[in-house]
């Protein structure tokens, strides 16, 4: 089983509230498992924290060395493009991945 680290704010914007809700969202079903009798709820919950968040905190973290390595640049573009704002307001909101930020930055940059 795959070790987690603990929810931490999102490493690109510093936001701490949606990995706290997250969380609590899965200790709650978590809870209700066990009181169901659910003999695998450590796990479960382990695995679950692992594959839907900390999959997405390692891409958070590599765009977030790229945003603070060209600070100016990257800023400049969010105030020259609108979108930019929009796409990371979707991340807080939690309706789009750091993952898919990312393949978008590869599609631009390296169209096939």
């Amino acid at each position: 089983m795959q070790e987690t680290q603990p929810v931490s704010p999102t490493p690109l914007s510093g936001e701490g509230i949606r990995p706290a809700i997250f969380s609590g969202f899965k200790a709650a079903k978590a809870s209700d498992r066990a009181l169901g009798g659910a003999d695998d709820v450590k796990e479960h919950y382990t695995e679950s924290i692992a594959q839907e968040w900390n999959t997405d905190m390692v891409w958070g973290s590599r765009l977030a060395r790229a945003f603070y390595q060209f600070t100016a640049d990257v800023s400049r573009a969010g105030l020259q493009f609108p979108r930019t704002t929009k796409l990371m307001s979707k991340i807080l909101c939690g309706e789009l991945l750091y993952a898919d930020l990312a393949n978008r930055a590869f599609q631009k940059l390296m169209p096939f």
